[in-house]
């Protein structure tokens, strides 16, 4: 009687070098592919499953004619993800679909611990009071959009360091005002095309404000300069021309930056003269 025969043991299978790679490297390839590429990597490796759904990083573009702009896939986006969102950032154009939910989003995200938040809307988007319950917020950027006013107890963004605002409009420029004046920590400001609507100058105060940038295309005389003791770098455009006995005294407002620039898109017209 033969004795039997032993199996040949199988090979170890090859080990999975997706599977392998560090956390921290796989956190940053899944930051830079872009968020729906993130999703896709799912089918690569079993331990990739749903790794997007903790990414500390969180970026959308609602663009009109894209999957993505249906509201349907930003709440499920949100729902499924596990843990907080550092940074959030998203693109919303004139014609998206979702446009009409972004305060619903806001709502939901200030429960996620962000810090930093850049959002791109078109100028006829209204911002609501969900934009003042960002609590941990310490960068924002908002590129237009209508702001409504604050609400009742807003005690601010304390530990906000930079705000930079390009053609946002606000209902009442007390809402700015308190913006600035409730951010103790604020050390950056920048406002491009802002429109104060009031008759009253907007009042620009901040203790540990070091650099400021005025992008201006209204009159010099809807802003004003309160307490900046620490301004380093004074940066302000003029659209138009500059002129009037109040100049000095705004300008007196930013002149003991250590740096002060002062420029304008104005191009005096020469008119031609013949002689005779």
């Amino acid at each position: 009687m033969e004795p039997p025969r032993r199996r040949r043991r199988r090979a170890a299978p090859a080990p999975d070098r997706l599977t392998s790679l560090p956390e921290h490297l796989i956190e940053g390839i899944l930051s830079r592919v872009g968020f729906c590429d993130a999703v896709r990597t799912s089918a690569l490796s079993r331990a990739w499953r749903r790794r997007w759904e903790s990414l500390p990083t969180l970026s959308l573009s609602l663009l009109d004619g894209r999957l993505s702009t249906l509201p349907t896939t930003v709440d499920s986006v949100l729902i499924r993800y596990a843990g907080s969102i550092r940074d959030f950032s998203i693109r919303i154009d004139a014609h998206s679909s979702s446009s009409c939910r972004i305060d619903d989003w806001l709502i939901a995200l200030s429960r996620r611990g962000v810090r930093s938040m850049d959002l791109r809307l078109h100028c006829g988007l209204t911002i609501n009071s969900s934009i003042y319950s960002f609590s941990q917020l310490v960068t924002l950027k908002l590129h237009g959009g209508y702001v409504c006013p604050t609400p009742v107890g807003f005690a601010g963004f304390p530990v906000l360091q930079e705000l930079k605002l390009v053609d946002v409009q606000f209902s009442v420029k007390e809402a700015l005002e308190a913006i600035i004046s409730r951010s103790p920590l604020l050390a950056v400001l920048e406002l491009c095309e802002v429109c104060n609507p009031s008759d009253e100058p907007c009042m620009i105060a901040a203790p540990n404000l070091r650099s400021l940038t005025i992008v201006l295309v209204c009159d010099y005389y809807a802003w004003e300069f309160g307490e900046l003791p620490r301004l380093d770098n004074a940066t302000i455009d003029f659209d138009t021309y500059v002129n009037g006995d109040d100049f000095g005294a705004f300008v007196a407002g930013v002149a003991h930056a250590r740096r002060l620039t002062l420029s304008t898109f104005y191009q005096p017209v020469l008119h031609h003269v013949e002689l005779g």
